[in-house]
């Protein structure tokens, strides 16, 4: 080791450098090679955070939808979008011990602003009856709005099928507001209409 050290020494001497100047120059190239090593760290490439937006779900709409008739708790009631009538009924607390059932079709999807009217037993059935027996005094007319579908079975031509579109055309469409309105019922034609006509209010 100290025979190296000598042949260095005498290196430095035959180049007429002195060993301050050695040492000063070897710092040098230290100094340099960590600012080149640090250079090279830094020119490699990052990782980029990235942030990926995540989309809202919008929120479904809402439907309103107005009970009344033979419920437990008639009303206002908010339901979620694409509910039934028997969603509707159920929200208001189910059917009244009175309640004509079959008047209402439990398995229609319901639409925004509707009013759904539940009919009770043989609530427009003596009306009906009174109506198309053809007795004296003055003819009671079935209400297009308020009647059960069984009541409206009992008007001539009109069998369960077309009263059960009769029911779900009312409620669809926020009830009758013309006996013309009839027409619109799939399987009412003019001639059917005007076997009815008289016979119904709204």
């Amino acid at each position: 080791m100290h025979a190296l050290k000598a042949q260095f020494l005498d290196f430095l001497r035959m180049r007429g450098i002195s060993t301050q100047k050695a040492f000063f120059f070897a710092l040098i190239a230290i100094v340099v090679g960590v600012m080149l090593f640090n250079s090279l760290q830094d020119s490699k490439p990052k990782p980029v955070a990235t942030h990926v937006a995540i989309a809202a779900t919008p929120e479904a709409p809402k439907l309103f939808i107005h009970v009344v008739g033979a419920v437990q708790h008639a009303g206002m009631y908010e339901l979620n979008f694409n509910a039934r009538v028997f969603d509707a009924v159920a929200a208001a607390g189910g059917f009244s011990s009175d309640a004509d059932q079959a008047s209402v079709n439990l398995a229609r999807v319901l639409s925004d602003g509707e009013q759904i009217f539940v009919a009770k037993i043989g609530e427009a059935g003596a009306a009906a009856a009174s109506g198309l027996s053809g007795g004296g005094g003055s003819t009671a007319l079935i209400n297009l709005n308020r009647a059960s579908a069984t009541e409206l079975d009992a008007l001539p031509g009109i069998g369960p099928a077309i009263a059960s579109r009769l029911v779900d055309w009312r409620n669809a469409n926020g009830g009758f507001k013309k006996k013309e309105d009839l027409m619109q019922v799939k399987g009412i034609g003019q001639k059917l209409f005007a076997q009815i006509k008289d016979l119904v209010t709204f």
